[in-house]
């Protein structure tokens, strides 16, 4: 997958199992590894995963230009929740101790759920799928050398924690998970876990049940780096603050372009984003702008001591807005339309309009409450292709918007 300009990668990245394997086609239905070369084939149009030498490590790297609002993967999860939440939970309690102890663990795993779908002569798929969970990176390792050496210190633990994500969509049993797990549950995807961070990314992603989507939110030229977000409580904070976070959280000094240079400009529109969703929050409960974390995440990390944000504000789904508008449980302003418009817009200009659905989808109701037609039309748009390109056409939540759209614009 390397680009040939450059000297070869120090180890692999686990894609290469992805392309030799050949698809397994004598099973009842599609097996997980054929979902994931599946998955690959698709990814494989818009990027390759290539290893970077001035960052020691992988990344994507578009290789086509790559239009705004691409889908660029719809990936299975390599360890979905419930294996993984199972893992995360024995490794608490004391009863996985070593990397041999995890494999072990995941690959009787991976032999049950090769016989509830037929696959016959599965072992060549079962160690492929383990030789890629070794192949990912572990921040907490000795190091990233080695496929299948457990001896390097990796853990799944480590791998997940480096690399893995949170998705509230799953359907995936919860079997012997921890009784604190919460609605959001870990879930570990080995493609989307090849893209690096940035504070302006110029990806984003979503899940539709178990698959993780993802998307590029502005155009891509050919031989660009593809990124996310790790970590959205970055949004509203200066470049300062955020490289601490990043640091202490992932280990890693963020050189992105927003955190590169004179930050000034930056650091201004991210504080008016900041007082923008504030204010919002405590006005109209939109809280899915604004969460004081990060604030407690730096005081711990740094000593520093900052006013507690008043959070007793009521929440409001942004997906039930248009309920509390038309039960009159929420009495906004035109003022708060104008905020949540101007955020956007400076999100858009800090480039960090990624996870802009619920913001979009809540002007939307705002300008619908108002009958503001200037506005109306070109949000119910937005939003939708947001719908569709995030969760998928068919998706649940897309086909409300849909008849929402349809009400209000036709």
């Amino acid at each position: 997958m390397d680009q040939e300009s450059q000297p070869p990668a120090p180890y692999p990245s686990g894609c290469e199992l992805l392309l030799s394997a050949k698809p397994n086609r004598n099973k009842k239905s599609s097996s997980r590894f054929s979902q994931l070369q599946q998955a690959f084939d698709h990814a494989s149009r818009y990027f390759t995963v290539t290893y970077l030498h001035d960052s020691r490590g992988y990344g994507a790297i578009a290789s086509i230009d790559i239009p705004k609002h691409t889908l660029i993967l719809n990936e299975p999860p390599l360890i979905p929740c419930d294996a993984l939440e199972s893992i995360l939970s024995k490794y608490e309690k004391g009863e996985l101790n070593s990397g041999e102890e995890d494999a072990a663990f995941v690959r009787e795993y991976y032999k049950r759920e090769c016989v509830e779908l037929g696959v016959e002569d599965a072992e060549e798929e079962v160690s492929s799928l383990i030789e890629m969970i070794w192949a990912m990176h572990d921040q907490y390792a000795v190091s990233d050398c080695g496929r299948s050496e457990y001896g390097n210190s990796k853990r799944i633990w480590g791998i997940n924690y480096s690399n893995g994500f949170y998705n509230s969509e799953s359907t995936d049993a919860r079997n012997n998970a921890s009784p604190n797990t919460s609605l959001f549950r870990p879930t570990l995807h080995f493609l989307a876990a090849k893209l690096n961070h940035s504070c302006s990314p110029n990806v984003g992603y979503d899940f539709c049940q178990n698959n993780q989507r993802v998307f590029t939110t502005r155009d891509v030229k050919k031989g660009e780096q593809l990124f996310c977000c790790y970590s959205d409580i970055v949004y509203h904070e200066p470049a300062w603050k955020r490289r601490i976070f990043l640091d202490q959280k992932y280990h890693f000094d963020c050189r992105c372009d927003a955190c590169s240079g004179d930050t000034d400009m930056s650091d201004q529109r991210r504080g008016q984003m900041k007082e923008i969703a504030i204010t919002l929050s405590r006005k109209i409960g939109a809280a899915f702008l604004y969460e004081n974390s990060f604030d407690e995440e730096v005081q711990r990390m740094t000593g520093e001591c900052h006013e507690d944000e008043d959070d007793s504000f009521d929440w409001t789904s942004p997906r039930n807005t248009s309920t509390a508008l038309a039960d009159g449980k929420l009495k906004p302003t035109m003022d708060d339309l104008l905020d949540i418009l101007e955020y956007m817009r400076l999100c858009q200009e800090e480039g960090v309009d990624h996870d802009m659905l619920p913001c979009v989808e809540l002007a939307f109701d705002l300008a619908t409450f108002f009958e503001d037609e200037e506005h109306v039309g070109p949000l119910g748009t937005r939003c939708m292709k947001l719908y569709e390109v995030s969760k998928g056409h068919s998706h649940k939540l897309t086909k409300k918007f849909r008849k929402k759209l349809q009400k209000h614009c036709l």
